[in-house]
């Protein structure tokens, strides 16, 4: 962890700078992405680690402003964090040992937070449910060697991620729910591939619906689809030949978005709504690259886009049928800081994801952090 004196300075800034930008009212989800601006948010660090690096990534927020993900830690081991107001918080692991590491995927407007933890020295990671500040862990309906991980959370506290018998074993979607646990199946699909998937869920809305990956009974690629009252449903492509579509988030009426194959082989952000899929576009030439990772009530979605060069993505804002490059509608974004990738969108706009990583602009070294982007009216 952090010094102290270090941590509360940061939060002091970090707090003065959300409540500045809190001052100025939400923008309906209705405003056109044009004319969206926004204030940015640097969540920081739990700590630098032993060779001076400290990075944190940033992978959901709920309507109240409080985001999740994982952070290095002084030890160097990554652990999951929530931050609200300015303030940054461990959310530990459940191994106690100074190299457990912990992340969260996924929470709720309850500030319940998903995600996945070390539970001991011999044990592969469990998929954990944090709840008025303590960790319990989901299990996986195996024994000793098999390994889950949640990847979200709705506000009736029910769960959905992964599941294998053991690290080499397919993995499979799963919810859990009310204390019990369900394997969601797949699309037909069986794997005996060491390490391969055949089936995982990536997120679920508050009428239950479920979406992610699986395979087809034809075999490889994974597959998108939605999931709803044990009836999982092939939600299509955007025409490659490989099929291969992955579903990331849906609202709760029921539009999806995710990345699905064109047919000159390229990966496009899509909406899927209505039985329909919608190629969302991208930020740079016709042949770039894009990815939709959330979608708000509103059915705006954030994602990223590379322009010219694979790698150097940008986070984007798609809203009204235009995709917007976020690094263009902050008003205050620091020179050395480039948005690459937007994880997560609230109904009032607010959206969280990470800045550059790896393949940066020469002129974008800032270290690799979570960051918020607050709304202006």
């Amino acid at each position: 962890m952090p010094t102290r004196s270090h941590f509360r300075s940061g939060a002091r800034a970090l707090f003065v700078l959300l409540t500045s930008a809190s001052a100025l009212a939400p923008t309906p989800s209705a405003q056109a992405a044009e004319e969206m601006t926004y204030t940015y948010v640097n969540l920081g660090v739990l700590g630098v680690n032993p060779v001076g690096v400290g990075r944190s990534t940033g992978v959901d927020v709920n309507d109240s402003r409080r985001a999740a993900g994982g952070s290095t830690t002084t030890s160097g081991a990554n652990h999951a964090y929530s931050w609200s107001n300015g303030a940054l918080t461990d959310l530990g692991t459940l191994h106690a040992s100074p190299y457990a590491a912990s992340t969260a995927n996924g929470l709720n407007n309850a500030g319940d937070i998903v995600g996945h933890t070390s539970v001991a020295s011999t044990e592969p990671s469990h998929a954990f449910l944090h709840r008025d500040g303590t960790m319990v862990d989901l299990g996986t309906g195996y024994g000793s060697g098999s390994v889950s991980s949640a990847n979200d959370v709705n506000d009736h506290g029910q769960v959905v991620g992964v599941r294998a018998a053991d690290t080499a074993a397919p993995r499979r979607a799963v919810l859990w729910e009310n204390g019990s646990l369900h394997d969601l199946g797949t699309l037909g699909g069986r794997s005996s591939a060491p390490h391969s998937t055949e089936s995982e869920a990536h997120a679920i809305n508050d009428k239950g619906q479920v979406v992610g990956s699986a395979l087809p009974e034809s075999g490889a690629p994974l597959h998108g689809f939605v999931w709803e009252n044990g009836v999982m449903r092939d939600l299509g492509t955007l025409g490659g030949n490989g099929e291969a579509t992955q579903a990331f988030d849906i609202n709760d009426a029921g539009q999806v978005v995710g990345v699905s194959q064109t047919a000159d082989l390229r990966m496009r952000a899509f909406l899927w709504e209505q039985g329909r899929m919608r190629d969302l576009g991208a930020l740079g030439e016709e042949k770039s690259s894009s990815f939709a990772y959330g979608i708000n009530g509103s059915g705006q979605v954030v994602g990223a886009s590379d322009l010219t060069l694979p790698g150097q993505n940008r986070a984007f804002l798609w809203s009204e049928g235009r995709m917007t490059d976020l690094n263009t509608r902050v008003t205050n974004l620091p020179g050395d800081v480039l948005l690459s990738s937007a994880r997560a969108i609230a109904d009032d706009g607010t959206i969280v994801g990470t800045t550059c990583s790896y393949a940066c602009p020469l002129d974008k070294g800032a270290p690799t952090h979570a960051f918020m982007l607050v709304p202006h009216s």
